[in-house]
């Protein structure tokens, strides 16, 4: 019998990014590229979309995936192709607003940018019943920070309006989002707020803002809207080196999430551009730091997760 290959992001995804539309927002991954749907926004057409993915799709499920898709693990044997034109997956990466200064970040620094409403195109997706409610699916707003996107609210309004119930968020909490906490009080969602240390004079370093109190002061509001067992707020503390990347700034980060905020879920990850110069492995230091958290959280009873660095590692995609 001759095995059958599938992607769930092609099939299915759309990633919005600063200047076109790509199939996934995978190119972080060992093998992961850029396949290209639309070249601009003023490009988008649906049907064409439809066209060029199940060109790639149909190379996929044969075995021999486009150079762009090679290698990556988001590729895996399947009983069956899908055969259905809708969106499950929508990665929002096309807008580089922040009020933070992260040196692990780059968008803030990009000057000239003129960023796109994507209000139009969801309600395109809606109008065209293209965007579909899934159990596996989901809206992510990565990109800057999601609290000051174009018309962030509208389209939160909007996909709850039409059935939405499963959300991600990444957010560095500095302004608090009244659409975030609706997401948190109303839907599925999962909103990520990435903090990276527990204390003000690393915070300051890492994120070149002081805000310490006020994003503290954010994430316990978040934290009373999430419905337990379904919305979930989660602590981030990003390993950087030579910022953070010691046991004692990771204890503070962890004492100050679980015991001070009261925030029951914490996720770990690396520096996303250290970790692909040194070949997407870690020091020993660091092995050291996840593993005394991961004994902390088993013993306080608190949900730990890997972000996309540690995922790749990990092996879960």
């Amino acid at each position: 019998m001759t095995k059958l290959y599938k992607c769930d992001y092609m099939d299915s995804g759309i990633n919005f990014e600063r200047h076109n539309v790509l199939a996934c927002c995978k190119s972080a991954h060992s093998g992961g590229g850029k396949p290209v749907l639309a070249e601009s926004y003023e490009t988008i057409d649906w049907a064409k979309i439809r066209e060029k993915r199940d060109v790639w799709r149909k190379q996929i499920a044969e075995g021999n995936p486009p150079e762009f898709c090679k290698g990556c693990p988001s590729i895996r044997e399947a009983d069956e192709m899908l055969d259905e034109d809708s969106i499950l997956f929508i990665d929002i990466n096309s807008f580089i607003k922040c009020n933070s200064r992260c040196v692990y970040c780059d968008c803030w620094s990009i000057e000239g940018f003129q960023e796109h409403s994507l209000l139009p195109y969801f309600q395109d997706l809606f109008d065209k019943k293209l965007l579909k409610n899934s159990i596996y699916g989901y809206i992510m707003f990565a990109g800057g920070e999601p609290a000051l996107m174009r018309d962030f609210e509208k389209i939160i309004e909007l996909c709850i309006e039409n059935g939405m119930k499963r959300y991600i968020v990444n957010s560095n909490g500095i302004k608090f989002s009244e659409g975030i906490e609706r997401l948190l009080k109303e839907t599925e969602a999962n909103v990520f707020v990435s903090i990276d240390s527990g204390d003000e004079e690393t915070f300051n370093k890492i994120k070149n803002v002081s805000c310490f109190e006020k994003v503290v002061e954010n994430l316990k509001k978040y934290s009373e809207a999430q419905q337990e067992g379904k919305s979930c707020v989660w602590s981030k503390f990003i390993i950087i080196p030579n910022y953070n990347d010691n046991e004692e700034e990771i204890m503070k980060w962890y004492d100050l999430t679980t015991k001070q905020i009261g925030i029951k879920a914490v996720v770990l990850d690396v520096e996303r551009e250290w970790f692909k110069r040194n070949d997407r492995k870690i020091t020993p230091k660091m092995e050291k730091m996840i593993e005394m958290i991961k004994n902390r959280c088993e013993e306080d009873g608190i949900k730990l997760d890997w972000y996309e660095s540690l995922k790749c590692l990990y092996g879960i995609h």
